[in-house]
């Protein structure tokens, strides 16, 4: 529920030469709107935005700080990238309020090692990679983690309504959603395993030529007997 900063600077909505421009400069344009305010142009910078991003700090809460002007509260409510390289060509924020909810899309993150994978070989399926809530914007958390410890083979799954969200956090998402479960091997794992464990079982295939050849042998033996007999 950390809150981010971010420098920007005010620009002038000038065409698509005018934000090339910005780019090969390091910057990258943005629009502020929202809450029946004029749009406010503004560029800010790209490594900045990256780090910023590379560390989980998108999905929150941001403040704008421009110099001589108040500052923003903002969430992203669109970042466009570059088609192929690895770069952002503009990014769109949306003015909040602290004193309203807004909805948001929060990672959810597994933690813990399941029961029924490390002890009875079931498989953990991550059902749900997102969740969907509603909070004031400095409280949404920048991810949600479920503790899949108890998790048995086989069993039931765990729902988005068992999960405890963060004070003041809200699941917009079904509650009967399914977020995690221990499945047990795909046939072809559980196959494997078997033929594994059937292979380690069997009498080696070395031992098995070598007693066939002294009965063999054997029999060669008494058939010469039976002859000089």
């Amino acid at each position: 529920m950390s809150t981010h900063e971010l420098k920007v600077t005010s620009r002038q909505p000038d065409g698509k030469s005018a934000a090339k421009q910005l780019r090969r400069e390091g910057q990258v344009p943005a629009v502020v709107y929202g809450h029946k305010e004029t749009p406010v142009t503004l560029a800010l910078n790209a490594h900045e935005l990256s780090l910023l991003l590379m560390h989980g700090g998108g999905r929150g809460l941001l403040v704008l700080k421009q110099e001589g002007q108040p500052d923003m509260p903002v969430v992203i409510k669109a970042l466009q990238k570059h088609p192929y390289k690895p770069r952002m060509n503009s990014v769109d924020f949306l003015r909040v309020s602290l004193d309203e909810d807004i909805t948001a899309t929060v990672p959810v993150v597994l933690t813990g090692e399941p029961v029924g994978v490390h002890v009875d070989g079931g498989v953990l399926v991550h059902a749900l990679h997102e969740i969907v809530v509603s909070a004031h914007p400095q409280d949404l958390p920048e991810h949600i983690a479920v503790d899949v410890s108890e998790l048995v083979f086989d069993g039931a799954p765990i729902l988005v309504r068992e999960i405890t969200l963060p004070a003041g956090v809200r699941a917009v998402t079904d509650g009967e959603t399914p977020i995690a479960v221990v499945n047990p091997p795909e046939p072809e794992e559980a196959e494997e395993t078997l033929e594994a464990a059937t292979d380690a079982d069997a009498v080696p295939s070395d031992h098995g030529n070598a007693t066939t050849a002294g009965e063999a042998g054997d029999d060669s033996r008494t058939g010469t007997n039976d002859g000089k007999e």
